[in-house]
């Protein structure tokens, strides 16, 4: 087991700020420095030491994005805090599909913050294709980002262990799931017909961002756990303003735009309005 000395894990927690803005406080440290280890034990690194002075002086974006995948953590599920599905299902998707709300064009964005390996943003295309019956002729689309190179990836191949569909009803299963076989077996994989709502991208909430939106959805959820006060703020803002007129936030469940001088209006714990 690799231990970190308190200067090699101030300086990890400062590069994590500095660059992705990673609250790395002292309670991970235990499980950066496992984390560490098991990756100098594959790596051409004697110790932590000598792979911090390559991060410091040789390192390039590759070498950053692979040790941002060391900090990390990537828990996902399909369909995970199915309360903001309902609340989509009620009051965004029924209006829409009873005609009873005014729309300039047949438009339709939501963007999965943060998306780990794809089942957030895969589940959000299931759930649209299910409650808005007439999808095909709007103009939808959803974009998932994420920071770790591996889980995008991930999230592009949409192939998971067919264990991770246990919990789902069996009807969209075998509507949105294909069986994989041969040397695929015992996974499933995303069908074209929700794969194509997807496009999927590597993106650093930190950086300035690519799109211009509006949205009418965003989820952002269990992201902003590993922000500091400051960090939190700036990014509910900068979403606020990317949403278009009523626009939904979903955070996760264990957290909340308190304290952060936020405009948004909250509508039931973790989901707000613009």
């Amino acid at each position: 087991m690799t231990t970190l000395a308190t200067g090699q894990f101030e300086r990890i927690a400062e590069i994590a700020m500095q660059r992705w803005g990673l609250n790395l406080t002292d309670r991970k440290r235990e499980l950066v420095a496992n984390r560490l280890a098991k990756f100098l034990g594959t790596s051409p690194f004697e110790d932590a030491t000598e792979y911090l002075k390559h991060l410091a002086n040789d390192a390039n974006e590759e070498d950053m994005l692979v040790f941002f995948d060391l900090l990390s953590t990537n828990v996902t599920s399909f369909f995970r805090e199915r309360q903001h599905f309902d609340y989509l299902e009620r009051e965004f998707y029924t209006p829409l599909a009873r005609g009873n709300t005014t729309r300039p064009g047949r438009r339709i964005r939501l963007w999965s913050a943060g998306c780990s390996t794809g089942p957030e943003p895969y589940s959000l295309a299931m759930h649209a294709m299910e409650h808005l019956p007439d999808l095909d002729s709007w103009d939808f689309k959803i974009l998932a980002t994420d920071l770790s190179n591996t889980a995008i990836e991930e999230a592009k191949i949409a192939m998971y262990p067919k264990k991770m569909l246990e919990n789902l009803d069996g009807a969209l299963v075998r509507k949105y799931f294909r069986r994989g076989d041969g040397s695929n077996e015992g996974t499933v994989k995303i069908a074209p017909h929700i794969h194509k709502l997807v496009s999927v991208r590597r993106l650093n909430l930190m950086d300035p961002w690519p799109f211009r939106g509006p949205f009418d959805v965003i989820f952002c959820r269990n992201v902003m756990i590993y922000f500091d006060q400051p960090t939190r703020a700036r990014l509910v803002s900068r979403m606020y303003d990317l949403l278009g007129p009523g626009g939904i936030l979903a955070v996760g469940s264990a957290e909340t735009l308190s304290g952060l001088n936020s405009k948004f209006r909250t509508v039931q714990p973790s989901v707000y309005v613009k």
